[in-house]
């Protein structure tokens, strides 16, 4: 049984599939696992380059989120407005 709220929605970013692609390639990004164990690389403010490559690749990921919860999650009270 679902909740009233939830029948209101129209459309839902989960049912989109190329989000989801976005999503895996940033997380992919944010995941240092592709560095050589060692690697330190330049230093980028203070910090080692797959560390502010993480970094960035988080705030891209909080930034991609919100866009995504604006544009692609339609309710049926603002499809109203």
């Amino acid at each position: 049984m679902e909740h009233k709220v939830f029948e209101k929605i129209k459309l839902e970013p989960r049912k989109i599939g190329w989000i989801w692609c976005v999503y895996v390639l940033l997380y992919a990004i944010a995941i240092p696992w592709y560095w050589p164990v060692d690697y330190i690389g330049p230093r980028i403010l203070g910090l080692p380059l797959w560390v502010a490559t993480t970094l960035f690749a988080v705030f891209l990921l909080a930034i991609w989120t919100a866009l995504v919860i604006k544009w692609f999650w339609i309710v049926e009270n603002e499809i109203e407005k």
